[in-house]
């Protein structure tokens, strides 16, 4: 079972850990393949600022992962996912898609209608795996010279089945 363990910088060596196995992800989002601990400070920082939930993703006893999410996104006002990246030695496990469903019916649960994503633009294998999940994009935009996709899915569909 998965679960969310709040996240605090005593466990940055943790989350040091998953990001420098995940090198391909690093250069798309930070443009180097590996992560100083200053680096994960910067995001407790940017965490701080845009009022995001950090969590360490718990698989059986063992961090798999990080999660971080916010309620309020800058630009719509919506929930967002900002951060899901699983311990590469993990992949291909289906614990990302796990992860996320879990995540996904506790928003549920708290009566969020939608939840938004940003994915960059070269990271073709994120935009497949999030469509597959039933994300839809609704925007493109350049931030800080890169291309990203905003994609939102809708949790509470009102369709008649």
């Amino acid at each position: 079972m998965i679960s969310f363990v709040k996240n605090d910088k005593n466990k940055i060596e943790i989350e040091k850990k998953i990001f420098n196995s995940n090198m391909e992800y690093n250069l798309i989002a930070f443009s180097k393949k590996q992560l100083k601990t200053k680096d994960i400070l910067d995001q407790y920082s940017e965490s701080k600022k845009l009022k995001t939930e950090r969590y360490l993703v718990k698989k059986d006893g063992i961090y798999i992962g990080i999660l971080e999410y916010g309620m309020v996104s800058p630009r719509t006002r919506k929930p967002w996912l900002s951060l899901l990246i699983i311990d590469k030695q993990y992949h291909r496990e289906g614990l990302a898609k796990e992860a996320y469903n879990t995540f996904e019916n506790q928003m549920k649960d708290r009566q969020i209608d939608s939840i938004q994503i940003a994915v960059h633009a070269v990271n073709k294998k994120a935009f497949v795996f999030w469509t597959k999940l039933g994300f839809k994009t609704y925007d493109q935009r350049m931030l800080e010279g890169h291309q990203f996709y905003s994609l939102e899915k809708q949790l509470n569909s009102t369709e008649m089945k």
